[in-house]
């Protein structure tokens, strides 16, 4: 959205050329100029009311830099129009339209309880102009604050971000405590879930790597796992963070506290960890199964098959990003899936058990144990 531009009186009513006597003796310069502020008036009123629609025009994924750059937006704005009404133009609409309420001078073409609404509406407005002039100003600054810190949810990679935590959530402790116009609970919960939002954002570039939700099929399944591990500590340290400083606050009973919504602030993320839980159960079977698979055990060729026949026909039912948490989908195919991997589990059980009972030379009978058992029973100890 570009800035506001206030309409401006026409030329053939300038009164530097005609003069104030001339202005205020023509009916029809009056008219005009009336228009001309009751535009201001409808201009200037729906931009203020229209903030929050703006504010969060970063759509429901938005991450916190978007509040910055919108209080920030917002003040250079509000700054634009203030400068504006400094106009020479725009004073002597004002001047002309108040002199003519005051002594009865000059005429104009509508009733004076009409002129006085209009210069007790504008001047309404006038006011407001000015608080929320301030209140950007004081919010783009508090925020400012803290871009420092918010960096690198979009530069670092999840376990830096922990290390950057407490001064991120120590920055945003004071912003509640002292600011004078963005402490509210609504805009701090809202500041909050962006957060939320960005790390998530930040999980997923760092688990896909090329952006490409494919790729993970690809990928080394123990690396994988690993990526999905740092998620969760980021998510669980960030929790701890917020709580701890809730706790600090908690001290200071008659300071303000830490009493926002947190399954708004972290539910979104607590769902986003719960899919990668599942996910790095599911890759830490591939893995397991394929390890296995690679000792080419006599016997053991079907079992290889059926497992690879289990994989591929949940990659054809997940055609969509496996990180899309909102997605239920995804959790009937992996209770399905589970079942079918239960089911080849029983049968690798069954196979060992019975190479054992084949197997009378002792040294053979270890080295089975050693490549197929441990891969079986590490799952099995796994698995949730």
């Amino acid at each position: 959205m570009g800035g506001v531009e206030l309409r401006k009186p026409d030329k053939k009513y300038d009164v530097d050329a005609r003069g104030k006597d001339a202005i205020k003796e023509d009916p029809e310069a009056i008219r005009h100029y009336e228009e001309i502020l009751s535009d201001w008036c409808t201009t200037i009123e729906e931009y203020l009311e229209e903030k929050q629609t703006e504010q969060n025009s970063g759509g429901a994924d938005a991450g916190p830099l978007t509040e910055v750059e919108y209080w920030r937006r917002r003040m250079q704005r509000l700054t634009n129009i203030t400068e504006q009404l400094k106009t020479k133009d725009c004073k002597n609409v004002i001047l002309i339209l108040t002199s003519l309420t005051k002594g009865g001078e000059g005429s104009s073409s509508n009733s004076d309880s009409s002129m006085f609404a209009l210069l007790r509406r504008w001047k309404q407005i006038d006011v407001k102009i000015t608080e929320h002039a301030n209140e950007a100003k004081d919010n783009e600054k508090y925020l400012k604050t803290l871009e420092k810190f918010i960096e690198p949810l979009y530069q670092s990679q999840p376990l830096q971000i922990i290390d950057t935590l407490p001064a991120l959530m120590n920055s945003i402790k004071m912003i509640h405590t002292i600011a004078r116009y963005y402490n509210t609970t609504e805009r701090m919960t809202t500041l909050f879930a962006k957060i939320t939002n960005q790390m998530i954002i930040n999980c997923t570039k760092y688990i896909t790597k090329s952006g490409r939700p494919a790729e993970l099929w690809e990928r080394n399944p123990e690396e994988l796992v690993k990526h999905f591990e740092a998620c969760l500590k980021l998510n669980e340290a960030y929790q701890e963070q917020y709580r701890l400083t809730k706790d600090r606050l908690l001290t200071m009973p008659k300071g303000k506290q830490f009493d926002f919504n947190e399954t708004q602030i972290f539910g979104k993320f607590d769902l986003f960890c719960r899919r990668c839980i599942k996910l790095i159960d599911m890759f830490s079977t591939i893995f397991q199964f394929t390890a296995l698979a690679s000792h080419n055990l006599e016997g053991m060729e079907h079992l290889i098959k059926d497992f690879n026949r289990v994989i591929e026909t949940f990659k054809s039912k997940q055609k969509n990003d496996l990180l899309l948490y909102q997605n239920n989908k995804f959790d009937r195919d992996y209770v399905e899936f589970n079942v079918k991997i239960s089911d080849l589990e029983g049968a690798l059980q069954q196979f060992i058990n019975q190479s054992f009972e084949n197997i009378t030379n002792i040294e053979n009978s270890l080295n089975l144990f050693d490549e197929s058992s441990q891969s079986y029973l590490k799952h099995s100890h796994n698995a949730p």
